[in-house]
């Protein structure tokens, strides 16, 4: 039985880990796709729970310590641009540079 490409988040609060599932690395732009529709749907649950958190009351600086940036940032526009480039960080560490 050959399974596709899937990715899986295992754990709770801090010891959350992400899985893959099924066959990788035989079709790069199949899991690229994969890997792109996850990361969307990880980062609208994002955005719905930072929605949520200012509908409570939450200050924009509590919301950026929450996701572990500096809690100096005190707009939506500041937290976005961190949260940009600490993305861009990541994969500047696994992306090869041609």
């Amino acid at each position: 039985m050959t399974r596709t490409q899937a990715l899986r988040l295992n754990g709770r609060g801090d010891r959350i880990r992400l899985r893959r599932i099924g066959r990788w690395n035989r079709a790069p732009l199949d899991d690229l796709a994969v890997t792109c529709r996850t990361t969307t749907a990880v980062d609208k649950t994002l955005a719905e729970t930072i929605s949520v958190a200012r509908r409570a009351g939450h200050t924009w600086p509590e919301i950026a310590e929450a996701l572990g940036l500096s809690p100096t940032l005190s707009s939506w526009d500041e937290i976005a641009t961190e949260l940009a480039a600490a993305r861009r960080h990541v994969w500047d560490r696994g992306a090869p540079r041609d």
